[in-house]
C-alpha cells in the first residue's frame, strides 16, 4: 500500500501539470495493471466494467472520483436519493469530458406510497409510469448525460411492483428508445424470492445484490443489521451468471475484515478479492470515501 497521502500528492501534481499542458504518465503497479487489463462483462448486456466500482454514496469529492478513474474504475455507482440528488450532480461533473469512457449505475426508487392506488388497474399504471419517469428525467438532468448506462429499480420489496407489468413495460421503453442501456434492480434484505423469479423470468439485466465472506452486514446509515442463506444465495447467483445476467455485489466490506490464510493479515482489501474472485460477479460497488480507500482496493 502507499503511504498516507501520497495519492493525493501524486494525484494533485498529475492535474496541476494537466493544466499546464504537460502530460504525465502515472507508474502502474502490478494490481493496478490487472485492474486495467481484467475489466468484465455484465451478464448478457454487452456493457464492460472494471470488477472493483466506485460507490459514490459516501463522498463529496469530486477530485476523488477522478483519482478513482485515474486509477482504472471505469464503473460509478450512484443514486437518485443520494444526498438529495446532489450525488448524481457530483457524478455528472466528475465525469465530463469523460462520459463516453465511464459506465454509470445509478437508481430509482418506486415507494409503495407514491402508488396509492396499489398498482391496481389504468390508475395504477399511470401513476407508476409517472413516477419513474419524472425521476428518471431528474437523474439525467443531475448527471448532465442524455443517457444512462445501468439504471436500477431501488431497495426493492414488494415482487408485486418490481415485476408490474407497467414497471416491465417502462424499463423495456426506455432501454429500447436509447436513454438507458440496461436495467436491474437492487435489494438489500433477504429477499431472495426476487432473484430467483427474476432467474425464471429473465426480465432484469442486471442485480444488485449484498454479498460477503460473512453473509450479513449492517447499514451504515439505519443501522438496520440483515443476514441471508448464504447457500440459497450462492446458487441464486450461479444461477444468475448461467443464464446472462449481471451480478454487481455491495456491502462487500461490511462483513469486516477477511483473510484467505494464516499468513495473511485479515484486511478489507481481501474481503473484497473474496468477492469478485467469484464468477458470477460483474463488479464489487466499494462506497469509498478517502484517497487512501481507492488505493487499499487497489
Amino acid at each position: 500500500m502507499l503511504k498516507k497521502n501520497l495519492s493525493r500528492k501524486k494525484f494533485l501534481a498529475v492535474t496541476i501539470a494537466s493544466l499546464a499542458g504537460i502530460k504525465i504518465m502515472p507508474s502502474i503497479n502490478q494490481d493496478q495493471k490487472t485492474i486495467l487489463s481484467d475489466r468484465r462483462a455484465v451478464g448478457r448486456t454487452g456493457i464492460i466494467v472494471s470488477p472493483v466500482g466506485f460507490g459514490a454514496s459516501r463522498t463529496n469529492e469530486e477530485s476523488l472520483i477522478k483519482y478513482a478513474i485515474s486509477k482504472g474504475i471505469n464503473f460509478i455507482d450512484t443514486g437518485r436519493s443520494y444526498n438529495n440528488g446532489n450525488n448524481e450532480k457530483l457524478v455528472g461533473k466528475a465525469v465530463s469530458g469523460m462520459r463516453k469512457d465511464i459506465v454509470i449505475q445509478s437508481k430509482i426508487r418506486l415507494d409503495p406510497n407514491e402508488v396509492t392506488s396499489g398498482g391496481k388497474g389504468k390508475k395504477g399504471a399511470e401513476e407508476i409510469r409517472s413516477v419513474l419517469s419524472s425521476k428518471t428525467d431528474a437523474s439525467l438532468k443531475a448527471l448532465g448525460t442524455d443517457y444512462i448506462d445501468i439504471l436500477l429499480y431501488h431497495d426493492a420489496s414488494e415482487e408485486n411492483l418490481l415485476f408490474h407489468d407497467a414497471v416491465m413495460k417502462f424499463f423495456e421503453e426506455m432501454k429500447s428508445s436509447g436513454v438507458i442501456k440496461a436495467h436491474g434492480f437492487s435489494t438489500h434484505n433477504d429477499l431472495l424470492n426476487l432473484h430467483e423469479r427474476n432467474n425464471k423470468e429473465l426480465f432484469y439485466d442486471i442485480i444488485m445484490v449484498p454479498f460477503n465472506h460473512k453473509g450479513s452486514f449492517v447499514h451504515s446509515v439505519t443501522g438496520r443489521y440483515s443476514e441471508w442463506d448464504q447457500n440459497r444465495l450462492v446458487s441464486a447467483l450461479t444461477d444468475a451468471g448461467n443464464k446472462g445476467i449481471g451480478v454487481i455485489a455491495m456491502k462487500t466490506c461490511s462483513g469486516g475484515k477477511y483473510s484467505p490464510s494464516p499468513d495473511i493479515e485479515p484486511c478489507f482489501r481481501e474481503a473484497v478479492r473474496w468477492v469478485i474472485n467469484h464468477p458470477y460477479i460483474s463488479s464489487a460497488a466499494i462506497a469509498m470515501a478517502s484517497f487512501e480507500q481507492v488505493d487499499e482496493y487497489f
